[in-house]
């Protein structure tokens, strides 16, 4: 997924029309230690009225005002116990205790921040070793801070049944996971081909450090998403998907929200309707000339495949605008088969 600057859709359209108008382009890989970085979205103010066409009563413009930040949330909540605990957390808590010595957990993404303070304002799913665990939680340490995850977002790290030649499944990787597709299994272990730095790469695993997908929506798996609110209800973006209960669905994307999202502001966590998401199996590899969506808030997500790389570990997109896109390579999970139009009712 990439990710770029504070972005304004007063900005986004302006770029539109120079990169139309002049043929011109804009153009990540993270590192395998909590790979992420926060993009931030934040509507620019309405322009001021054109003055009146008379000279002397033409009034002096004023400087646009500044952008406001974010409200301030309060992710963690550190409990007398010592153990921090996601605060903002409104989903799904309880589930089978779990009984391994290492889990699956939706932890804090401490790559991402200066500090561990504000730990869950940025969560990635990771393998850790238990501490302890029951049916409410799972608690786990990391640089000197324990930190309890809900038992909803853990999962045993045992070897996965089924496991076959060729499935797409969550590898561990660095101090995060990376999806890949497994090229060898045996009664211990795995090899998962990752596509890292734009470059094949293969790691040879545990069969406990193997997650499969929950397909096709559960925790770890990818959709596209549309949010019911805010300016941008026309855009889709890269999800995975943490958590499901009933018609809700818990996603985390890579861009935080500014000011005039709403609820969105300052999270990287949202509460959305299922019914939003459109489910990517990874496990299929889209062709070379597939109609496609994707994250290009630009161009609302509409793309073809010009590439496949290692069966669908990474792609190449173009757009029907023809302008550049906003990076050269999508990564498995950000690229979904384009919705088929409904059909009109006979």
């Amino acid at each position: 997924m990439s990710y770029g600057k504070l972005v304004s859709p007063t900005i986004l359209a302006s770029l539109v029309l120079t990169v139309a108008a002049c043929g011109g382009s804009t153009a990540e890989n993270p590192p395998p230690a909590d790979p992420a970085k926060a993009t931030s979205t934040t509507p620019s103010d309405a322009p001021s009225a054109a003055p009146t066409a008379t000279p002397t009563a033409a009034p002096e413009a004023k400087p646009a005002a500044e952008p406001e930040k974010p409200k301030g949330l309060v992710h963690d909540a550190d409990g007398p116990d010592g153990i921090r605990r996601w605060a903002l957390w409104d989903g799904p808590k309880t589930a089978a205790a779990i009984t391994t010595p290492k889990a699956w957990v939706v932890a804090p993404n401490l790559g991402r921040l200066g500090e561990t303070k504000e730990s869950f304002g940025a969560v990635r799913i990771k393998l850790v070793t238990v501490a302890k665990a029951d049916a409410n939680e799972v608690v786990y340490e990391e640089r000197g801070n324990k930190y309890a995850v809900p038992a909803a977002l853990a999962r045993p790290a045992a070897p996965p049944k089924g496991l076959k030649k060729g499935a797409i499944a969550i590898c561990n990787f660095g101090q995060s996971h990376w999806v890949g597709r497994i090229e060898a299994v045996d009664a211990k272990s795995a090899t998962c081909a990752l596509r890292f730095m734009k470059k094949l790469r293969k790691e040879k695993l545990p069969l406990e450090e193997v997650l499969a997908f929950e397909a096709p929506l559960g925790m770890g798996s990818y959709a596209m998403v549309r949010f019911e609110g805010g300016p941008d209800t026309d855009t889709s973006y890269a999800a995975q998907i943490l958590a499901v209960s009933g018609e809700d669905a818990w996603v985390t994307v890579e861009t935080q929200f500014g000011n005039g999202y709403g609820a969105r502001e300052g999270r990287s966590v949202h509460k959305v309707k299922t019914s939003n998401l459109t489910p990517i199996d990874v496990s299929k590899p889209l062709a070379v000339g597939a109609p496609c969506l994707t994250e290009d808030v630009v161009r609302f997500g509409a793309c073809t495949v010009k590439q496949v790389f290692d069966g669908g570990l990474g792609y190449v997109l173009t757009f029907k605008d023809n302008a550049s896109p906003f990076k050269e390579e999508w990564d498995l999970g950000t690229v979904a088969p384009l919705p088929k139009e409904a059909k009109p009712a006979k």
